[in-house]
């Protein structure tokens, strides 16, 4: 693997407990035991808020320029970003995990003793759930970005997906502690992290498209807004990305000894530990993403199919990446490649019935295609869990043909 120097570095000992990164990459929010730490995109502080203090875990609003802070002496805080707060509860129990949505509306957080809790964002509490006995802390929660959906997993191998009405979605047994989960913006993908050194990536309905079991416990998680890539901090200094279909597309070796927290945004992975705080960019696979993309559109375009919205979307998704814009970027990236897909279906020869007559012959010979792109991919890997899920294939056969999949 690749040994990568830090674009920027704030070399402090300040022991960090809890990073958040604003999804345009300006802003870095670093909890301590002492208090806040706000950096700018150089990795200067802009301020230290030394008022709160043994943060367990800190989210950072990108548009509403909230930041919301969860501590271990039972209080949630709510600062603006220059540093002055804005409203604090005093709570019964200790604030393990908190996340914000986009807009700073809606605040989930979860404690040591198996409660969620959403707050709206003036800190006026909207419900309260147990998610499992007192013994058992809720140890991560994540947020979509329009607050819609919260995923949550706990000490008691459970996991779960509730709607901002506080209605459970569903859960589901995970055999292992749940120590971080992640979500999409949209809620249509999430993934989590659990104590048996496995990684498991789902759909919005809990359906596992796939999962990881790593050599070492990996100690960090994250899933770009988009679901593009989803970072993994596998060890003490080494990072890697996994697209949506399971297969390791880059990864990189830091120069941290011991890796203590790790958050994402703005194309950047931000690793910290007692040593300081260290920047490392994501913009040589986010250039993958660029040119596999621009691929796909001269392929479709030699085909004579009509690419003209895919073009027009990849040159704005350029101009993103071009400017640093990484947000946008994904966003449009994404977008241009749904556009060049969607060209091929709509100018398909076959007809309805072909394509379903092909799928069904996929089916019944359990076997996959030699070529696929990502998309294509990850279109398998859903249709492969739906064949699991309906008993179409054995536990063994559908790890088989994943495998076989992955390494094409």
């Amino acid at each position: 693997m690749r040994p990568a120097s830090a674009t920027w570095s704030f070399r402090e000992s300040i022991s960090p407990s809890a990073l958040s990164v604003t999804l345009d990459g300006k802003h870095t929010a670093v909890g301590t035991r002492n208090g806040l730490i706000f950096l700018n995109s150089r990795g200067r502080p802009l301020w230290f808020n030394k008022k709160i203090r043994r943060i367990m875990d800190v989210s950072v609003s990108t548009r509403s320029g909230k930041i919301a802070i969860g501590s271990s002496q039972k209080v949630l805080y709510l600062l603006n970003t220059k540093g002055e707060s804005l409203w604090h509860r005093e709570l019964d129990s200790s604030v393990i995990a908190v996340s914000i949505s986009s807009r700073g509306n809606l605040i989930a957080i979860g404690t040591d003793e198996g409660k969620l809790m959403l707050f709206d964002g003036k800190g006026k509490k909207k419900w309260e759930v147990h998610l499992s006995n007192s013994d058992f802390s809720v140890n991560s929660v994540d947020i979509t970005s329009d607050g819609e959906f919260i995923v949550a997993g706990t000490d008691y191998s459970h996991l779960y997906l509730y709607d901002s009405s506080g209605k459970v979605l569903w859960s589901k047994e995970t055999g292992s502690e749940v120590l971080k989960t992640c979500i999409s913006s949209n809620g249509d993908y999430l993934g989590y992290l659990t104590s048996d050194r496995k990684f498991s990536f789902c759909v919005k309905n809990s359906r596992v498209l796939w999962e990881n079991t790593f050599d070492s416990q990996p100690l960090w998680i994250d899933m770009a807004q988009t679901a593009d890539f989803v970072s993994v901090g596998e060890s003490s200094n080494k990072v890697n990305l996994y697209n949506k279909s399971g297969r390791k597309v880059w990864g990189f070796r830091s120069e941290l000894s011991r890796m203590g927290v790790m958050a994402s945004g703005g194309g950047n992975v931000i690793l910290g530990n007692k040593g300081g705080i260290f920047n490392y960019s994501l913009e040589p696979y986010l250039k993958r993403l660029l040119t596999s993309c621009q691929k796909s559109i001269v392929k479709a375009t030699e085909q004579n199919l009509d690419t003209s919205t895919a073009r027009k979307t990849y040159d704005i998704a350029s101009k993103n990446f071009s400017n640093s814009n990484y947000l946008e970027f994904l966003i449009n990236i994404q977008k241009a490649r749904n556009y060049a897909r969607e060209a091929r279906v709509i100018e398909s020869e076959e007809t309805p019935s072909e394509r379903r007559l092909e799928r069904n012959e996929m089916e019944e010979s359990h076997t996959l295609p030699q070529e696929s792109g990502e998309d294509e991919m990850m279109a398998k890997l859903v249709q492969l869990a739906g064949m699991r899920e309906k008993g179409i294939l054995s536990e063994e056969e559908f790890i088989l043909a994943k495998s076989k999949l992955l390494r094409l």
